[in-house]
Protein backbone atom coordinates (compact mmCIF):
# COMPACT_ATOMS: atom_id res chain seq x y z
CA UNK A 1 0.00 0.00 0.00
CA UNK A 2 3.14 1.94 1.13
CA UNK A 3 4.29 3.74 -1.87
CA UNK A 4 1.18 3.55 -4.35
CA UNK A 5 -1.09 5.44 -1.66
CA UNK A 6 1.39 8.44 -1.09
CA UNK A 7 1.65 8.88 -4.82
CA UNK A 8 -1.99 9.01 -5.24
CA UNK A 9 -1.92 11.10 -2.21
CA UNK A 10 1.19 13.62 -3.94
CA UNK A 11 -1.37 13.43 -7.07
CA UNK A 12 -4.29 14.47 -5.41
CA UNK A 13 -3.47 17.28 -3.37
CA UNK A 14 -1.69 18.75 -6.61
CA UNK A 15 -4.66 18.46 -8.46
CA UNK A 16 -6.34 19.73 -5.94
CA UNK A 17 -10.12 20.52 -5.89
CA UNK A 18 -11.75 24.34 -7.10
CA UNK A 19 -14.68 25.75 -5.19
CA UNK A 20 -16.01 28.82 -4.82
CA UNK A 21 -14.85 30.03 -8.19
CA UNK A 22 -17.07 33.17 -9.21
CA UNK A 23 -18.35 32.32 -12.89
CA UNK A 24 -16.69 33.18 -15.62
CA UNK A 25 -16.64 32.80 -19.48
CA UNK A 26 -13.40 30.56 -19.59
CA UNK A 27 -11.37 33.63 -21.21
CA UNK A 28 -12.53 32.43 -24.73
CA UNK A 29 -11.14 28.67 -24.25
CA UNK A 30 -12.71 25.63 -25.35
CA UNK A 31 -13.85 23.75 -22.66
CA UNK A 32 -12.58 20.30 -22.75
CA UNK A 33 -14.88 17.15 -21.44
CA UNK A 34 -13.14 15.74 -18.57
CA UNK A 35 -14.79 11.85 -18.40
CA UNK A 36 -11.82 10.84 -16.33
CA UNK A 37 -11.74 11.70 -12.52
CA UNK A 38 -8.68 13.13 -10.50
CA UNK A 39 -6.13 10.16 -9.22
CA UNK A 40 -6.90 9.60 -6.03
CA UNK A 41 -6.47 6.78 -3.22
CA UNK A 42 -5.86 3.22 -4.93
CA UNK A 43 -7.13 1.71 -2.11
CA UNK A 44 -6.07 0.02 0.92
CA UNK A 45 -7.93 -3.29 0.54
CA UNK A 46 -8.48 -5.05 4.27
CA UNK A 47 -10.77 -8.26 2.94
CA UNK A 48 -12.43 -10.20 5.40
CA UNK A 49 -12.49 -14.03 4.47
CA UNK A 50 -14.29 -16.86 6.26
CA UNK A 51 -11.51 -17.66 8.84
CA UNK A 52 -10.94 -14.03 9.91
CA UNK A 53 -13.92 -12.23 11.78
CA UNK A 54 -15.10 -9.66 9.70
CA UNK A 55 -15.95 -6.31 10.44
CA UNK A 56 -18.42 -4.68 13.03
CA UNK A 57 -20.31 -1.74 10.41
CA UNK A 58 -21.46 1.18 12.11
CA UNK A 59 -23.41 3.32 9.29
CA UNK A 60 -24.83 6.64 10.72
CA UNK A 61 -27.15 8.45 8.00
CA UNK A 62 -28.50 12.60 8.69
CA UNK A 63 -31.38 13.90 7.11
CA UNK A 64 -30.86 16.65 4.44
CA UNK A 65 -27.35 17.77 5.67
CA UNK A 66 -24.47 19.79 3.36
CA UNK A 67 -21.16 18.62 3.43
CA UNK A 68 -20.41 22.45 4.50
CA UNK A 69 -21.53 21.91 8.32
CA UNK A 70 -19.14 18.83 8.75
CA UNK A 71 -16.81 21.53 10.41
CA UNK A 72 -19.09 21.97 13.07
CA UNK A 73 -18.79 19.00 14.64
CA UNK A 74 -16.22 17.97 16.87
CA UNK A 75 -16.38 14.25 17.33
CA UNK A 76 -17.20 14.02 13.70
CA UNK A 77 -14.47 15.80 12.59
CA UNK A 78 -11.66 14.81 15.00
CA UNK A 79 -12.54 10.95 15.23
CA UNK A 80 -13.75 9.94 11.96
CA UNK A 81 -12.16 12.81 9.10
CA UNK A 82 -9.38 13.16 11.02
CA UNK A 83 -8.77 9.19 11.32
CA UNK A 84 -10.55 8.63 7.66
CA UNK A 85 -11.12 8.81 4.26
CA UNK A 86 -13.57 12.11 3.45
CA UNK A 87 -14.76 11.91 -0.04
CA UNK A 88 -15.83 15.64 -1.05
CA UNK A 89 -17.17 14.84 -4.40
CA UNK A 90 -20.03 12.28 -2.95
CA UNK A 91 -23.83 12.28 -4.79
CA UNK A 92 -27.16 11.31 -4.50
CA UNK A 93 -28.24 10.72 -7.92
CA UNK A 94 -31.86 10.61 -6.60
CA UNK A 95 -31.77 13.54 -4.10
CA UNK A 96 -34.91 13.17 -1.82
CA UNK A 97 -35.09 11.27 1.50
CA UNK A 98 -37.23 7.89 0.23
CA UNK A 99 -35.53 7.15 -3.44
CA UNK A 100 -31.93 8.21 -1.62
CA UNK A 101 -32.23 6.04 1.61
CA UNK A 102 -33.64 3.30 -1.02
CA UNK A 103 -30.51 3.22 -3.12
CA UNK A 104 -28.34 3.27 0.31
CA UNK A 105 -29.60 0.06 1.68
CA UNK A 106 -30.11 -2.32 -1.86
CA UNK A 107 -26.87 -0.27 -3.50
CA UNK A 108 -29.66 0.39 -6.51
CA UNK A 109 -30.40 3.16 -9.01
CA UNK A 110 -33.81 4.77 -8.15
CA UNK A 111 -35.18 3.39 -11.56
CA UNK A 112 -33.82 0.15 -10.06
CA UNK A 113 -35.80 -0.10 -7.14
CA UNK A 114 -38.64 1.78 -8.46
CA UNK A 115 -39.05 4.29 -5.18
CA UNK A 116 -38.88 7.92 -6.97
CA UNK A 117 -40.41 10.15 -4.69
CA UNK A 118 -41.73 9.74 -0.56
CA UNK A 119 -45.23 9.65 -1.74
CA UNK A 120 -47.52 6.95 -3.73
CA UNK A 121 -48.00 5.52 -6.08
CA UNK A 122 -43.84 5.46 -7.29
CA UNK A 123 -42.49 6.55 -3.53
CA UNK A 124 -42.44 6.12 -0.20
CA UNK A 125 -42.14 3.06 1.95
CA UNK A 126 -45.16 0.93 -0.10
CA UNK A 127 -42.99 1.76 -3.16
CA UNK A 128 -40.11 0.33 -1.24
CA UNK A 129 -42.00 -2.80 -0.10
CA UNK A 130 -43.87 -3.80 -3.30
CA UNK A 131 -41.40 -3.67 -5.49
CA UNK A 132 -39.63 -6.69 -3.49
CA UNK A 133 -36.50 -4.26 -1.96
CA UNK A 134 -36.79 -5.34 1.36
CA UNK A 135 -35.65 -8.79 0.17
CA UNK A 136 -32.38 -7.37 -0.80
CA UNK A 137 -30.85 -4.81 1.51
CA UNK A 138 -27.71 -4.91 2.99
CA UNK A 139 -29.02 -5.42 6.61
CA UNK A 140 -30.54 -8.79 5.42
CA UNK A 141 -27.15 -9.60 3.80
CA UNK A 142 -25.47 -8.85 6.47
CA UNK A 143 -28.00 -11.03 8.89
CA UNK A 144 -27.83 -14.12 6.76
CA UNK A 145 -23.69 -13.51 7.47
CA UNK A 146 -24.10 -13.58 10.43
CA UNK A 147 -24.31 -10.12 11.54
CA UNK A 148 -26.72 -8.84 14.87
CA UNK A 149 -27.99 -5.94 13.52
CA UNK A 150 -30.18 -3.39 14.88
CA UNK A 151 -31.52 0.08 13.11
CA UNK A 152 -32.40 3.31 15.53
CA UNK A 153 -34.28 6.32 13.74
CA UNK A 154 -35.96 7.22 10.77
CA UNK A 155 -36.57 4.31 7.75
CA UNK A 156 -38.80 4.56 4.53
CA UNK A 157 -41.29 7.32 4.51
CA UNK A 158 -45.19 6.17 4.90
CA UNK A 159 -43.83 3.02 7.36
CA UNK A 160 -45.45 3.74 10.31
CA UNK A 161 -48.77 5.28 8.46
CA UNK A 162 -49.42 2.20 6.23
CA UNK A 163 -52.02 -0.40 6.85
CA UNK A 164 -49.54 -3.24 5.63
CA UNK A 165 -46.36 -1.65 7.37
CA UNK A 166 -45.81 -1.44 11.24
CA UNK A 167 -49.73 -1.28 11.88
CA UNK A 168 -49.62 -4.90 10.66
CA UNK A 169 -46.72 -5.74 12.71
CA UNK A 170 -44.57 -5.84 10.07
CA UNK A 171 -40.51 -5.50 10.65
CA UNK A 172 -38.60 -5.32 7.58
CA UNK A 173 -36.68 -8.89 6.91
CA UNK A 174 -33.18 -8.73 8.30
CA UNK A 175 -33.33 -6.62 11.25
CA UNK A 176 -33.18 -8.06 15.17
CA UNK A 177 -33.54 -4.50 16.84
CA UNK A 178 -36.32 -2.31 14.74
CA UNK A 179 -36.64 0.84 16.81
CA UNK A 180 -38.00 3.65 14.59
CA UNK A 181 -41.04 6.05 14.54
CA UNK A 182 -43.96 4.92 15.04
CA UNK A 183 -46.34 8.26 14.32
CA UNK A 184 -44.93 9.94 11.78
CA UNK A 185 -41.62 10.06 9.22
CA UNK A 186 -39.67 11.58 12.11
CA UNK A 187 -39.99 14.15 14.87
CA UNK A 188 -37.63 15.82 17.46
CA UNK A 189 -40.47 15.88 20.11
CA UNK A 190 -43.67 14.40 21.01
CA UNK A 191 -43.68 10.80 18.90
CA UNK A 192 -43.76 7.08 19.47
CA UNK A 193 -41.85 4.47 18.81
CA UNK A 194 -41.97 1.27 17.41
CA UNK A 195 -41.19 -0.98 20.92
CA UNK A 196 -44.28 1.35 22.28
CA UNK A 197 -42.59 3.76 24.35
CA UNK A 198 -43.85 7.46 24.40
CA UNK A 199 -42.32 10.40 24.18
CA UNK A 200 -43.61 13.71 24.63
CA UNK A 201 -41.59 17.77 25.44
CA UNK A 202 -39.80 17.01 28.01
CA UNK A 203 -35.58 17.94 27.38
CA UNK A 204 -35.10 13.58 27.54
CA UNK A 205 -37.29 13.11 25.14
CA UNK A 206 -35.10 14.97 22.18
CA UNK A 207 -35.13 12.21 19.72
CA UNK A 208 -31.98 12.14 18.36
CA UNK A 209 -30.40 11.83 22.69
CA UNK A 210 -33.10 8.96 22.97
CA UNK A 211 -32.14 7.24 19.52
CA UNK A 212 -28.41 7.65 20.15
CA UNK A 213 -28.60 6.53 23.33
CA UNK A 214 -30.21 3.23 22.48
CA UNK A 215 -27.76 2.32 19.66
CA UNK A 216 -25.17 2.69 22.09
CA UNK A 217 -26.95 0.09 24.27
CA UNK A 218 -27.19 -2.05 21.31
CA UNK A 219 -23.30 -2.03 20.39
CA UNK A 220 -22.86 -2.73 24.20
CA UNK A 221 -25.61 -5.44 24.31
CA UNK A 222 -23.81 -7.57 21.76
CA UNK A 223 -22.72 -10.56 22.27
CA UNK A 224 -18.30 -10.44 21.68
CA UNK A 225 -18.51 -13.11 19.60
CA UNK A 226 -20.73 -12.03 17.04
CA UNK A 227 -20.03 -9.23 14.21
CA UNK A 228 -22.86 -6.23 14.50
CA UNK A 229 -24.28 -3.80 11.66
CA UNK A 230 -25.69 -0.66 13.52
CA UNK A 231 -27.74 2.72 11.53
CA UNK A 232 -28.30 5.24 13.43
CA UNK A 233 -30.18 7.52 11.40
CA UNK A 234 -31.01 10.54 13.21
CA UNK A 235 -34.14 13.04 12.08
CA UNK A 236 -31.77 15.78 12.24
CA UNK A 237 -31.23 18.29 10.58
CA UNK A 238 -34.51 17.75 8.68
CA UNK A 239 -37.47 20.91 9.09
CA UNK A 240 -38.74 21.73 11.54
CA UNK A 241 -35.26 22.49 12.26
CA UNK A 242 -35.52 22.30 16.03
CA UNK A 243 -32.43 21.70 18.38
CA UNK A 244 -32.25 20.29 21.56
CA UNK A 245 -33.21 22.94 24.35
CA UNK A 246 -29.17 22.72 25.37
CA UNK A 247 -28.24 23.83 21.89
CA UNK A 248 -31.03 26.08 21.31
CA UNK A 249 -29.25 29.60 20.35
CA UNK A 250 -25.99 28.26 20.86
CA UNK A 251 -25.37 29.58 17.64
CA UNK A 252 -26.86 32.27 17.10
CA UNK A 253 -25.20 35.18 15.08
CA UNK A 254 -22.13 32.99 15.20
CA UNK A 255 -22.02 31.47 12.03
CA UNK A 256 -21.10 34.06 8.57
CA UNK A 257 -24.25 34.75 6.74
CA UNK A 258 -24.55 32.73 3.63
CA UNK A 259 -24.99 34.60 0.26
CA UNK A 260 -22.81 33.32 -2.42
CA UNK A 261 -23.43 33.63 -6.28
CA UNK A 262 -26.01 31.37 -6.00
CA UNK A 263 -28.01 32.85 -3.64
CA UNK A 264 -27.45 36.66 -5.04
CA UNK A 265 -27.84 35.80 -8.45
CA UNK A 266 -30.97 36.00 -10.45
CA UNK A 267 -31.50 32.78 -11.75
CA UNK A 268 -32.47 34.48 -14.87
CA UNK A 269 -30.71 30.70 -16.73
CA UNK A 270 -32.48 28.68 -14.67
CA UNK A 271 -35.93 26.77 -16.18
CA UNK A 272 -39.24 29.17 -15.23
CA UNK A 273 -40.05 27.35 -12.48
CA UNK A 274 -36.86 28.84 -10.56
CA UNK A 275 -36.52 31.89 -12.62
CA UNK A 276 -40.06 32.87 -12.00
CA UNK A 277 -39.56 33.10 -7.89
CA UNK A 278 -38.37 35.79 -5.92
CA UNK A 279 -35.08 35.24 -3.80
CA UNK A 280 -35.37 33.69 -0.59
CA UNK A 281 -35.32 36.35 2.38
CA UNK A 282 -31.28 36.70 3.87
CA UNK A 283 -33.11 36.25 7.40
CA UNK A 284 -34.86 32.77 6.54
CA UNK A 285 -31.51 31.53 5.06
CA UNK A 286 -29.37 32.27 8.04
CA UNK A 287 -31.99 30.85 10.46
CA UNK A 288 -32.37 27.65 8.94
CA UNK A 289 -28.66 27.29 8.73
CA UNK A 290 -28.00 27.93 12.08
CA UNK A 291 -30.82 25.83 13.19
CA UNK A 292 -29.42 22.83 11.38
CA UNK A 293 -25.64 23.53 12.71
CA UNK A 294 -27.62 23.38 16.42
CA UNK A 295 -29.38 20.11 15.70
CA UNK A 296 -25.85 18.85 14.42
CA UNK A 297 -24.55 19.41 17.99
CA UNK A 298 -26.70 16.36 19.24
CA UNK A 299 -26.19 14.23 16.45
CA UNK A 300 -22.35 15.01 17.30
CA UNK A 301 -22.81 14.27 20.75
CA UNK A 302 -24.74 10.74 20.26
CA UNK A 303 -21.82 9.47 17.89
CA UNK A 304 -19.60 9.88 20.38
CA UNK A 305 -21.67 7.87 22.81
CA UNK A 306 -21.66 5.26 19.93
CA UNK A 307 -18.23 5.81 19.31
CA UNK A 308 -17.21 5.48 23.31
CA UNK A 309 -19.45 1.78 23.10
CA UNK A 310 -17.28 0.82 20.92
CA UNK A 311 -14.32 1.42 22.19
CA UNK A 312 -15.18 0.04 25.73
CA UNK A 313 -16.19 -2.99 24.02
CA UNK A 314 -13.18 -3.44 22.26
CA UNK A 315 -14.38 -3.25 18.95
CA UNK A 316 -13.67 0.18 17.60
CA UNK A 317 -10.06 -1.40 15.98
CA UNK A 318 -12.02 -3.59 13.91
CA UNK A 319 -15.22 -1.37 12.94
CA UNK A 320 -15.82 0.58 9.64
CA UNK A 321 -17.53 3.64 10.28
CA UNK A 322 -19.24 5.54 7.80
CA UNK A 323 -21.41 8.80 8.13
CA UNK A 324 -23.04 10.44 5.74
CA UNK A 325 -26.26 12.38 4.65
CA UNK A 326 -29.74 10.97 2.61
CA UNK A 327 -29.23 14.05 0.53
CA UNK A 328 -27.93 17.64 0.10
CA UNK A 329 -30.15 20.97 0.86
CA UNK A 330 -30.77 24.11 -1.39
CA UNK A 331 -31.25 26.70 1.61
CA UNK A 332 -31.63 30.08 -0.78
CA UNK A 333 -29.85 28.77 -3.65
CA UNK A 334 -31.44 28.79 -6.97
CA UNK A 335 -34.22 31.09 -5.37
CA UNK A 336 -35.71 28.00 -2.96
CA UNK A 337 -35.53 25.99 -0.06
CA UNK A 338 -35.71 22.52 -0.83
CA UNK A 339 -34.12 19.40 -2.39
CA UNK A 340 -35.54 17.04 -5.05
CA UNK A 341 -33.23 18.54 -8.30
CA UNK A 342 -30.18 17.78 -9.88
CA UNK A 343 -28.14 20.87 -8.49
CA UNK A 344 -24.98 20.53 -6.32
CA UNK A 345 -26.78 21.79 -3.22
CA UNK A 346 -29.43 19.51 -3.33
CA UNK A 347 -27.39 16.29 -4.90
CA UNK A 348 -23.67 17.13 -2.59
CA UNK A 349 -23.47 15.01 0.49
CA UNK A 350 -20.81 14.79 3.26
CA UNK A 351 -18.84 10.65 3.42
CA UNK A 352 -16.15 10.07 6.32
CA UNK A 353 -15.51 6.39 6.35
CA UNK A 354 -13.18 5.21 9.11
CA UNK A 355 -11.92 1.64 9.24
CA UNK A 356 -8.73 1.62 11.13
CA UNK A 357 -5.60 -0.15 9.51
CA UNK A 358 -7.52 -0.69 6.30
CA UNK A 359 -8.17 3.48 5.34
CA UNK A 360 -6.00 5.93 5.69
CA UNK A 361 -6.01 8.32 8.22
CA UNK A 362 -6.29 12.71 7.15
CA UNK A 363 -6.98 11.53 3.53
CA UNK A 364 -9.33 13.06 0.76
CA UNK A 365 -9.98 10.70 -2.01
CA UNK A 366 -11.65 12.71 -4.87
CA UNK A 367 -13.16 10.37 -7.14
CA UNK A 368 -16.72 11.02 -8.16
CA UNK A 369 -19.05 8.95 -5.55
CA UNK A 370 -22.29 7.74 -5.51
CA UNK A 371 -24.74 6.59 -2.52
CA UNK A 372 -24.69 3.24 -3.74
CA UNK A 373 -20.84 2.86 -3.80
CA UNK A 374 -21.47 2.54 0.09
CA UNK A 375 -23.25 -0.16 0.22
CA UNK A 376 -21.12 -1.85 -2.03
CA UNK A 377 -18.35 -1.31 -0.41
CA UNK A 378 -19.89 -2.49 3.01
CA UNK A 379 -20.37 -5.94 1.29
CA UNK A 380 -17.25 -6.58 -0.07
CA UNK A 381 -15.73 -5.81 3.13
CA UNK A 382 -17.91 -8.31 4.85
CA UNK A 383 -18.13 -10.82 2.50
CA UNK A 384 -21.93 -10.18 2.51
CA UNK A 385 -23.68 -11.61 -0.97
CA UNK A 386 -25.74 -8.62 -2.64
CA UNK A 387 -26.00 -7.95 -6.08
CA UNK A 388 -25.82 -3.82 -6.44
CA UNK A 389 -24.72 -1.21 -8.82
CA UNK A 390 -21.97 0.22 -6.57
CA UNK A 391 -18.86 0.77 -6.90
CA UNK A 392 -16.07 -0.50 -4.26
CA UNK A 393 -14.61 2.49 -2.95
CA UNK A 394 -11.56 0.27 -1.60
CA UNK A 395 -11.36 -1.32 -4.92
CA UNK A 396 -9.75 0.17 -8.52
CA UNK A 397 -12.41 0.89 -10.13
CA UNK A 398 -13.73 4.77 -11.00
CA UNK A 399 -16.25 6.53 -11.82
CA UNK A 400 -16.06 8.79 -14.96
CA UNK A 401 -19.66 10.19 -14.75
CA UNK A 402 -22.76 9.97 -13.09
CA UNK A 403 -26.54 9.42 -13.63
CA UNK A 404 -28.69 11.56 -12.17
CA UNK A 405 -32.83 10.99 -11.98
CA UNK A 406 -35.80 12.36 -10.12
CA UNK A 407 -39.63 12.09 -11.14
CA UNK A 408 -42.40 15.17 -11.55
CA UNK A 409 -42.46 17.30 -8.31
CA UNK A 410 -45.95 17.56 -7.30
CA UNK A 411 -47.23 20.87 -5.10
CA UNK A 412 -48.29 18.19 -2.40
CA UNK A 413 -45.18 17.24 -1.57
CA UNK A 414 -43.64 20.03 -0.07
CA UNK A 415 -40.86 21.69 -2.40
CA UNK A 416 -40.88 23.87 -5.70
CA UNK A 417 -43.13 21.85 -8.03
CA UNK A 418 -40.98 20.47 -11.30
CA UNK A 419 -40.83 17.70 -14.07
CA UNK A 420 -39.17 14.96 -14.40
CA UNK A 421 -35.72 15.00 -15.25
CA UNK A 422 -32.63 13.32 -16.54
CA UNK A 423 -29.03 14.27 -15.78
CA UNK A 424 -25.60 13.51 -15.52
CA UNK A 425 -22.51 14.38 -13.77
CA UNK A 426 -19.12 14.56 -14.50
CA UNK A 427 -15.88 14.93 -12.90
CA UNK A 428 -16.39 18.99 -14.51
CA UNK A 429 -19.80 19.28 -15.71
CA UNK A 430 -23.88 19.31 -14.96
CA UNK A 431 -26.02 17.87 -17.86
CA UNK A 432 -29.62 18.56 -17.30
CA UNK A 433 -32.94 17.60 -19.63
CA UNK A 434 -36.05 18.53 -18.15
CA UNK A 435 -39.48 16.83 -19.74
CA UNK A 436 -40.55 19.09 -21.67
CA UNK A 437 -37.33 19.85 -23.47
CA UNK A 438 -35.17 22.55 -21.65
CA UNK A 439 -31.81 21.88 -20.85
CA UNK A 440 -28.91 22.97 -18.44
CA UNK A 441 -25.17 22.68 -18.72
CA UNK A 442 -22.83 23.93 -15.62
CA UNK A 443 -19.13 23.86 -15.49
CA UNK A 444 -18.31 23.43 -12.43
CA UNK A 445 -14.58 24.41 -12.97
CA UNK A 446 -15.26 27.98 -13.58
CA UNK A 447 -18.56 27.62 -12.01
CA UNK A 448 -18.97 26.04 -8.61
CA UNK A 449 -22.51 27.73 -7.85
CA UNK A 450 -23.79 27.26 -11.33
CA UNK A 451 -25.12 30.46 -12.19
CA UNK A 452 -24.55 30.58 -15.89
CA UNK A 453 -25.99 28.10 -17.97
CA UNK A 454 -24.19 27.44 -20.58
CA UNK A 455 -26.44 24.84 -22.56
CA UNK A 456 -26.85 27.20 -25.50
CA UNK A 457 -22.83 28.17 -25.90
CA UNK A 458 -21.37 27.35 -29.05
CA UNK A 459 -17.75 26.55 -27.06
CA UNK A 460 -19.77 23.50 -25.29
CA UNK A 461 -21.90 22.15 -28.19
CA UNK A 462 -19.87 19.18 -28.50
CA UNK A 463 -19.79 18.65 -24.75
CA UNK A 464 -23.94 19.06 -24.44
CA UNK A 465 -24.08 16.37 -27.56
CA UNK A 466 -21.93 14.39 -25.83
CA UNK A 467 -23.58 14.81 -22.06
CA UNK A 468 -26.96 14.42 -23.81
CA UNK A 469 -26.33 11.14 -25.64
CA UNK A 470 -24.86 9.12 -22.36
CA UNK A 471 -27.95 10.38 -20.34
CA UNK A 472 -30.48 9.25 -22.75
CA UNK A 473 -28.71 5.44 -22.94
CA UNK A 474 -28.21 5.56 -19.32
CA UNK A 475 -31.87 6.52 -17.88
CA UNK A 476 -33.54 4.07 -18.80
CA UNK A 477 -36.09 3.19 -17.59
CA UNK A 478 -36.96 6.66 -17.15
CA UNK A 479 -38.31 8.81 -14.41
CA UNK A 480 -42.59 8.85 -14.09
CA UNK A 481 -43.61 11.96 -16.04
CA UNK A 482 -40.27 12.02 -18.29
CA UNK A 483 -40.06 10.99 -21.83
CA UNK A 484 -36.99 11.80 -24.50
CA UNK A 485 -38.25 13.88 -27.73
CA UNK A 486 -38.42 11.18 -30.35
Amino acid sequence: MGRRLRWALVVSLCAGVVVGVQSGDGGGEVPVLLLTPQVSVDGPVGRSTEKARPPDVVLILTDDQRPDTIGRMPTVRKQLRAQGIRYPRTIAPTATCCPSRSSLATGLFAHETGVWGNTPPHGGWRAFHDNGNEDRTLAKALHDRGYRTGLFGKYANGYAQNELGFRSGHVPPGWDTFLTFASATGSYYDYRLTDGSRHRWASKDYSTDVLGARAARFVRRTDDDKPLFLMFTPYAPHKPYRPARRHLYKLAHKLPSYHPPSVTDDASDKPSFLSTRPRVDQKRIDRIRTRQQEQLLAVDEAVAGILRALRQTGRLDNTLLVFMSDNGLMIGDHHTVGKNMPYRFATDVPLIIRWDGHAPANFADTRLVANIDVTTTIARATGAKMKTSGLDLFGDLERTELLLEGRQWRPMDGSVPHPAYCGLRSDRYLFVHWAGGVEELYDHELDYYETQNRVADPAYAWVVEQMRATTRERCSPTPPGFSWPT
